[in-house]
């Protein structure tokens, strides 16, 4: 594990097509448990699987539990989650297929996801190692032209990249 800096930090300058996607799943009959139990258990699986091969674009993944699942991750683009979600070899398409012809439409577990390939945004951390896009990108100091949020969204939107290169 990264070790914490002191120092404010934001994201280096993600590669174009970055995408954040955002998964998650809820209870919506907990005692329906073969219906859950499956998909929950599915998900730390997948990620041990993506972690083990870098080559399949996720750059950093963190589970969270709460009053329901989620997990966020960071991608080289929307295409290698495409990639890996039909990716008969992968450990994705059989859960999806499974749970679809089983549950999909039953409301007894619930499903969802985004997917955002990251444009205009900015980012700050200070006394922790990275994390979210600065673990899955890099981080450097806050420098000059950095010190304010509109700062930092404007050297990470589409205009700031190309003036940046």
């Amino acid at each position: 594990m990264a070790r914490p800096d002191a120092r404010r930090m934001t994201n280096k300058q993600p590669p174009p097509g970055t995408t954040l996607f955002l998964i998650g799943m809820s209870l919506p009959r907990p005692r329906h448990l073969r219906a859950w139990l499956g998909a929950f258990l599915a998900m730390p699986r997948m990620l041990v699987y993506l972690r083990k091969r870098p080559d399949s674009g996720l750059l950093a993944a963190r589970l969270y539990l709460g009053s329901s699942l989620m997990v966020v991750s960071y991608w080289r683009s929307a295409e290698d989650i495409r990639r890996f979600a039909a990716d008969g070899g992968a450990p994705h398409l059989p859960v999806w297929r499974w749970f679809n012809n089983r549950y999909a439409d039953k409301n007894a577990v619930g499903i969802w996801h985004e997917t955002y390939v990251i444009g205009e945004h900015e980012t700050i951390s200070s006394g922790m190692p990275p994390y979210g896009l600065g673990e899955a990108v890099g981080v450097v100091p806050i420098g000059a032209g950095m010190k304010t949020a509109a700062q930092r969204i404007a050297a990470n939107s589409a205009d700031g990249a190309r003036a940046a290169s």
